[in-house]
C-alpha cells in the first residue's frame, strides 16, 4: 500500500457552495481517503492511497483533474 498527502489550490473560490461541490468531488475520487479545507497557502490537503505506484499515480492524475483544482503539490508517505 501507497499513500500520500496532496495540498491542493483551488482555481477559484465559488465560496460555500464551491467549497462543498469541490470536498464532494474529491471524496469521489477512488482511493481519496480524506479531504480537509485548511487555511492558509494551502487550501486543501487530500490524504490518498493505492494499492501500488500505479494505482497511487492514477489516484494523483484524477485529482488534477477535477474540476476546482487549479495545481497539486504531493508528499509521498514511506512506510516506516
Amino acid at each position: 500500500m501507497m499513500a500520500a498527502f496532496v495540498f491542493v489550490q483551488m482555481a477559484v473560490s465559488g465560496g460555500w457552495d464551491g467549497m462543498v461541490a469541490l470536498h464532494r468531488a474529491l471524496h469521489a475520487v477512488s482511493g481519496v481517503k480524506t479531504v480537509h479545507f485548511v487555511a492558509g497557502p494551502t487550501d486543501i490537503i487530500v490524504f490518498a492511497e493505492g494499492a501500488d505506484q500505479a494505482a497511487l499515480a492514477d489516484t494523483l492524475g484524477k485529482i488534477r483533474g477535477v474540476k476546482g483544482v487549479a495545481s497539486t503539490d504531493t508528499r509521498i508517505v514511506w512506510p516506516v
